[in-house]
């Protein structure tokens, strides 16, 4: 009898994916600077004003704080009795790490583990906090983009009208009411979910907790409010705005960076230059420009913090190695 043979997993397929999408995205980058050398890119870093660099580094702050509060109202969901510093402080600094090297659920859950079950959280409860920050950014993602997109103030025609090949398919009024039109849905369904289904549901023998409503709308604000912060960052250091207002380049920032997440590439590295390199080409005098920019902003808002949570990290590791008990960490609910 001939031998049936498997075919192979999504899961095993998934890294020559992710190495497929970085390498696409590796040549799309380099067909957008050829004509630019490094020396170029580096001079028009140097160029950018000192006032957007600041002001860029300023706007860190409080988006790292709207970051960290995921791990705040996930805290909330769970009732957990811990002092509100606790989980803000710890998802400051886990995604400060995580922003970089991606993979949010394992390394997230990773640095949690050595973190949470010194105030009593069980192992359970933070998978449950690391599941529910991926699930506050996506819903974060569908809101913030379905209403830039339903409420930007014209300029998102015109942008996406001048991205080569695509523009005109992208600017027909058919995709930029479909878009929010789905992604508010989808919003809607899940609200709909919290208010009148139980509490708990079963997934593949697995339970699921649902949150209530206003913890669901808690979700929505934090993660908004991120989003909102993080492309302000890449909004000031932008050379030229050319018309587009701030709240259609939210919604762009939003959907690229939705596209990116999908990737699997950790911190979407490259995924997210290529496409912003495309659709911000109109707007400046040379691709140069737009890489330098794109090249500040992921030193600003992601390898600064990554370098500072992750000594921070470390000093806090060596500090406890004497005091902390491993069977703890491991410890599951019973």
């Amino acid at each position: 009898m001939p031998v049936k043979r498997k075919l192979p997993s999504l899961h095993r397929l998934s890294p020559y994916f992710t190495v497929a999408v970085f390498c696409f995205a590796g040549v799309v980058i380099y067909l957008q600077l050829r004509a630019h050398s490094l020396s170029e890119i580096a001079s028009d870093i140097r160029g950018i004003p000192s006032t957007k660099v600041l002001t860029a580094l300023a706007l860190v702050v409080p988006g790292l704080l709207a970051l960290a509060c995921y791990d705040l109202v996930a805290a909330k969901y769970l009732k957990l009795p811990l002092r509100w510093w606790q989980p803000l402080g710890t998802g400051l600094l886990g995604y400060s790490i995580t922003n970089t090297t991606g993979h949010a659920v394992v390394v997230g859950g990773i640095l949690r583990l050595r973190l949470y079950p010194r105030w009593g959280v069980k192992a359970g409860n933070i998978g449950e906090i690391v599941g529910f920050g991926v699930l506050t950014y996506y819903l974060g993602l569908s809101c913030t983009a379905a209403l830039a997109f339903l409420f930007e103030g014209g300029g998102l025609a015109k942008t996406l009208s001048d991205i080569p090949h695509v523009g005109d398919i992208l600017a027909h009024p058919w995709v930029r009411y479909t878009i929010p039109a789905v992604l508010l849905g989808l919003m809607v369904t899940w609200f709909v979910l919290l208010a009148t289904l139980k509490r708990t549901i079963r997934i593949r023998k697995h339970d699921f907790r649902l949150p209530k409503p206003i913890i669901g709308l808690l979700q929505v604000i934090v993660s908004c409010a991120d989003l909102c912060i993080v492309a302000s960052v890449l909004w000031v250091l932008l050379p030229s705005h050319d018309g587009m207002d701030w709240l259609s380049f939210v919604g762009i920032f939003a959907v690229i960076q939705f596209i990116s997440l999908l990737s699997a590439v950790p911190g979407g590295i490259g995924v997210f230059e290529s496409i912003m390199l495309v659709v911000l080409a109109p707007i400046a005098a040379k691709q140069s420009e737009v890489f330098a920019m794109l090249l500040t902003f992921r030193a600003i808002y992601y390898l600064i913090p990554f370098a500072l949570g992750g000594l921070t990290f470390l000093l806090m590791v060596l500090i406890q190695r004497k005091s902390t008990d491993p069977s703890k960490i491991l410890e599951s609910d019973p």
